[in-house]
């Protein structure tokens, strides 16, 4: 069994244990429908994380502890992250946001591994469903420093510039990496950066993990000896990828979660295969859309 993704007959083994913690990122209404016996579920708070600019900020941490303590996840916990197979992006993010604050390092005791497939798969493979909250000791939780899983616009500059070695890995599609599709300001990609899209990482049909042997075939030109970071348009899809190059061994990945919404629109910044946000259309099709709503009135 791999160290970060752990199958059915692991998870059976923990509910209950003490030190572990099983975590549902599923949203709360999935969640109350039926969830391994013992997990808990996420708060709402931490899923707007990545919806405001503003909760990026460094006061967030202390509420990520205080909400980590809350949820019986401590310094020295050991949790298990699973969630609704359909939404693999945003069931990576907590696995990254642990391993973001000490988890799996040697600064800290605490440990987070991921369980693919969620009650799904559980349920297939002959585990059965809980509908009540389990009752939650409180405890507490430190978010250790410097263990570098998130990179920011400086360490991306300085990488681009040629002053820092790293690998830049575009999660998003190959329509967003060629400005086809923009997202931002501006469309195009990271200069230097290469695009392996997320969706390559699992079944489309299923949205279960592909095999680690068939992964390890999609990064085989990643270096494993370098620091590899990865982004998207806000840090979720880089998230999934972040957690896929963590099960296949590679030990300095960091997750860029301000993502392509603040690159590409900071003109301050480079860009490849550059091009811009057509106002101009976007304007055409409201004041249609004005024109039409006026008449059906």
């Amino acid at each position: 069994m791999n160290k970060v993704i752990v199958d059915t007959k692991f998870v059976m083994d923990k509910i209950g244990k003490p030190g572990w913690v099983i975590v549902d990122v599923s949203f709360p209404e999935a969640y109350g429908k039926g969830h391994i016996p013992g997990a808990v579920g996420l708060p709402a708070w931490i899923s707007k994380l990545f919806a405001e600019d503003k909760k990026r900020q460094a006061t967030v941490h202390a509420q990520i502890e205080q909400t980590f303590g809350e949820m019986g996840i401590g310094s020295d916990s050991h949790v298990i992250v699973y969630g609704d197979p359909a939404n693999v992006g945003w069931n990576a993010v907590l696995f990254w946001i642990l391993e973001a604050t000490g988890c799996n390092s040697s600064q800290t005791k605490s440990t987070v591994q991921y369980y693919d497939g969620g009650v799904a798969r559980w349920q297939a493979e002959g585990g059965t469903l809980d509908q009540n909250q389990p009752t939650v000791k409180p405890t507490t939780f430190k978010a250790a420093t410097g263990v570098n899983r998130g990179a920011k616009a400086d360490e991306i500059l300085r990488i681009v510039e040629g002053k820092s070695k790293a690998i830049i890995i575009d999660t998003r599609t190959p329509g967003e990496y060629d400005g086809t599709d923009v997202r931002a300001l501006r469309g195009g990609h990271i200069p230097q950066s290469i695009n392996i899209n997320f969706m390559q990482n699992f079944d489309l049909a299923t949205f279960g993990m592909f095999p680690l042997d068939q992964l390890q075939d999609l990064y085989k030109d990643v270096p494993k000896d370098q620091r590899v970071i990865t982004y998207c348009q806000s840090g979720a899809r880089a998230s999934y990828s972040y957690l896929v190059l963590r099960a296949l061994g590679y030990a300095d990945v960091a997750n860029y979660h301000d993502g392509w919404r603040v690159y590409g629109s900071d003109l301050q910044f480079t860009v490849e295969d550059e091009t811009w946000y057509d106002f101009t259309k976007i304007n055409i099709i409201m004041n249609t859309l004005s024109q039409l709503q006026q008449k059906m009135q």
